[in-house]
């Protein structure tokens, strides 16, 4: 019942405004990472999922309804976002294979974004996935953490809630019995209460570390990343208890666009998904299947939306809220179907489109903006937000004037980029997105060292215009009639990546 009255609690949360003649000189900052959440969320226009406390935030701030991940993937996008950099500049473009510090080994003078703060005297803390442990391990990196990185979650009742976090006991039986990297099944529905997960007890850590650090005088910069929306789709019942799964919608066009250069084994066939037990390995995904997976999907979405509301409720009764900066995003998108493709790693509109909500002090309210962003642009935009300067290294831009002024355009495209095979016969897939247009220029690359040979020989291009087809269904690249466009299209991609070899196209 507890928990119940929790969720009914959070559901009335109203937030006060941010007084617009107030000016904090050192607000805190809330920075919430949510593992794969592609834009479903209410806020976004899907107004079937049930995300109250996210849509509230928004309500209170500003949504960017046209921000793009760099790359595709957990680790490359987050050491991009939170080093500031391009990943043509770092290198750093799949999930290694290993867990590695590559930031500290290579980048030695580079400041991450916490790093930053620490650095201006801000208290830094992290818990749950913030970078990933296998670019950055967040718990040695004290460079960027004024505390050693929260690995504990104290309310997790009899040690549950680690990860991946099954409840259901034949599934935990299965598992000990199981070889070492047996995965389970790809979703989980049980009756057990919000803390019995992983992300459930880490919010309440979280809630916990703010009503102490709100007691201090010196400002605090707390970053919670959750694993939800991530594989497996797990999440207490009463959130999939919030959907009518017959009534959930698939995804419209489930077949790669007419004329593309590629089949879905480049894609890898949603082997994200195919390693979970229970999914076909090879042929479609049965629709009884999809509807239960985007079930889940829909439920670990509600489920990290309600672990959100406890940390704004958290600020809120220990009078912090309106001296806090909260950032909520999405590490990249996931296809639940597009294009016949379920996971991460395309070049595509539901991979790299990503949610960013941003609520400061002092700065409009119900605000979207529809410029293209990217979230390169976060590290100097909190950079503002806070009175602090910015490092020489950042190639983002701030977002300060379009929490402003909506119309304001900042960039020409959004640059993101992906490779389904490090190997060393590779290539490397770069996109732009502009307001209409989306065009990729697959290359030849040799990516078997930890520098990446890109050479100037054009695999194949494609060309989408959202105007006339938003769903991605025709590569337009061949026809004569779009023929100036894609010519528009390169000259923009040779201006803002200048770093590449001239292309023999």
């Amino acid at each position: 019942m507890r928990a119940v009255s929790l969720s009914l609690l959070m559901a009335a949360l109203v937030f006060p405004a941010f007084a617009a003649d107030t000016k904090p000189a050192r607000p805190n900052v809330l920075f919430i990472a949510i593992d794969d959440l592609k834009p479903l969320l209410g806020c976004y226009g899907a107004s079937w999922i049930k995300s109250p406390n996210i849509d509230r935030l928004a309500s209170r701030g500003t949504r960017f309804t046209a921000n793009y991940c760099q790359v595709s993937f957990c680790a490359p996008s987050r050491f991009s976002l939170l080093t500031g950099l391009r990943p043509d500049t770092t290198h750093i473009v799949v999930n290694p294979a290993k867990q590695d510090d590559l930031l500290r080994k290579r980048f030695t003078d580079i400041v991450t974004l916490p790093q930053h703060f620490k650095n201006n005297g801000f208290l830094t803390c992290a818990m749950g996935k913030v970078f990933d442990g296998r670019t950055v391990d967040d718990g040695h990196d004290t460079a960027s953490w004024s505390m050693a990185y929260v690995r504990r979650f104290d309310e997790a009742p009899g040690g549950l809630g680690k990860p991946p976090g099954y409840q259901n006991k034949s599934t935990q039986q299965q598992l000990a019995a199981a070889a070492p990297g047996t995965q389970g099944p790809p979703v989980e529905c049980e009756d057990v209460p919000d803390n019995a997960y992983y992300d459930g007890a880490m919010a309440r850590t979280g809630a916990a570390k703010i009503r102490e650090f709100a007691k201090a005088k010196q400002p605090f910069f707390l970053a919670v990343g959750f694993l939800r929306p991530h594989l497996p789709f797990i999440a207490p019942k009463k959130y999939w208890d919030l959907y009518d799964r017959a009534k959930l919608p698939l995804a419209p066009f489930q077949t790669m666009p007419v004329g593309s250069p590629h089949d879905l084994a480049f894609y890898s066939n949603s082997g994200e998904l195919r390693a979970w037990s229970d999914v076909p390995k090879t042929g479609p995904i049965p629709e009884a299947l999809q509807r239960e997976l985007i079930h889940g999907y829909a439920a670990s979405v509600s489920y990290s939306d309600a672990n959100v509301g406890l940390l704004i409720a958290a600020l809120e009764e220990s009078g912090a809220l309106e001296n806090t900066i909260i950032c909520v995003w999405g590490d990249h998108g996931w296809h639940l179907g597009e294009h016949g493709h379920w996971g991460k790693v395309t070049n595509y509109e539901d991979a790299t489109r990503a949610p960013l909500i941003i609520a400061a002090p002092g700065h409009r309210q119900g605000a979207e903006v529809k410029a293209i962003t990217e979230f390169l642009d976060v590290y100097p935009t909190l950079c503002d937000l806070a009175g602090l300067s910015k490092p020489a290294h950042l190639q983002g831009t701030s977002l300060t004037p379009l929490l402003g002024d909506s119309g304001t355009t900042l960039h020409e495209a959004a640059i993101s980029q992906m490779t389904p095979n490090a190997s060393k016969d590779g290539v490397m897939g770069w996109t732009l997105r502009t307001a209409r247009y989306r065009y990729i220029e697959w290359r030849r690359a040799d990516l078997s060292t930890d520098t990446p040979r890109i050479t100037d020989q054009v695999e194949s291009v494609e060309l989408y215009d959202y105007q006339t087809d938003p769903l991605e269904t025709v590569n337009l690249a061949g026809k004569t009639e779009h023929a100036a466009v894609l010519k528009k299209q390169q000259a923009l991609f040779d201006k803002l990546l200048p770093h590449l070899p001239k292309a023999a196209r």
